[in-house]
């Protein structure tokens, strides 16, 4: 039932435009235990990647929806290989003579999107490409990076590593919830981070791109170098370090209202 559920968060709206219906569109899915522990990793540079939270039942399930569109007739798999400690989940290009390739033939539109449910106590090591990889509701840490893809995040329960070239990152935090550093970078592209102003965090961001900030900060800036501007910032009491860098790209702190929860 619930990898049913994972293949229905994939809507028509979520696929490319060049999408042209159901029967387009071919599915594959895979369940099974997983050592507590393990590291999961996931390599999708055809798409994108959901990760949602999996309970504490050591179960990992992966659900992909396909659009097999390669003008040279290959076609895209999900590969997935368990370890006494590991899991590795890969979308790769299989060619007309069976064989694994990188090559992307010319006018490729092939696309495949990616949802995973995360067990608790696992950690996860996401790649991509130009698609979005997005983790929502997970409850351990996530290693996250793209090409130009976008990273977005939010009601997560554990450390955030992320990086995307040029892609825009957008994470929302919640109080509480871990004593881990953060680190969120990128080379070009945008960093976007909420927080509520009762979360205890000690700030640095730098880049020579624009900052944007609700909270106070304190700016220095060092001409010539790159990033040209360094920040800090106390958000509540001071506590785990959020860092957020970039070469160019701009760089924005929001405070958001806690949710009541009365």
């Amino acid at each position: 039932m619930r990898t049913t559920a994972l293949i229905v968060l994939f809507t028509l709206a979520a696929l490319p435009l060049h999408a042209q219906g159901p029967q387009d569109m071919e599915r594959d899915s895979w369940s099974g235990p997983l050592t507590p522990g393990s590291v999961i990793r996931i390599d999708n540079p055809y798409g994108d990647i959901r990760l949602r939270h999996g309970g504490s039942e050591n179960n990992l399930e992966v659900a992909a929806i396909f659009q097999q569109l390669a003008t040279d007739g290959s076609r895209l798999e999900l590969q997935t290989e368990i370890g006494d400690d590991s899991a590795v989940i890969t979308i790769a290009r299989i060619a007309l003579n069976g064989e694994p390739t990188t090559k992307v033939p010319r006018g490729d539109r092939a696309r495949v999107d990616v949802a995973i449910m995360v067990p608790e106590g696992t950690t996860v090591e996401a790649r991509g490409a130009n698609g979005l990889i997005e983790a929502h509701g997970v409850h351990t840490d996530i290693d996250l990076q793209t090409t130009g893809g976008k990273i977005r995040v939010a009601k997560h329960g554990g450390r955030i590593k992320a990086h995307t070239d040029r892609g825009a990152m957008e994470i929302t935090l919640v109080t509480g919830v871990t004593k881990k550093p953060q680190e969120l970078s990128s080379v070009t592209g945008s960093i976007t981070v909420f927080t509520p102003a009762d979360n205890d965090l000690d700030i640095t961001m730098a880049t020579s791109g624009t900052m944007t900030t609700d909270f106070t900060l304190m700016v220095e800036h060092h001409d010539h170098e790159e990033p040209n501007k360094k920040a800090t910032a106390v958000v509540g009491n001071g506590g785990p370090m959020l860092e957020i860098s970039s070469k160019r790209g701009d760089l924005a702190l929001r405070r958001v209202v806690t949710e009541d929860t009365n």
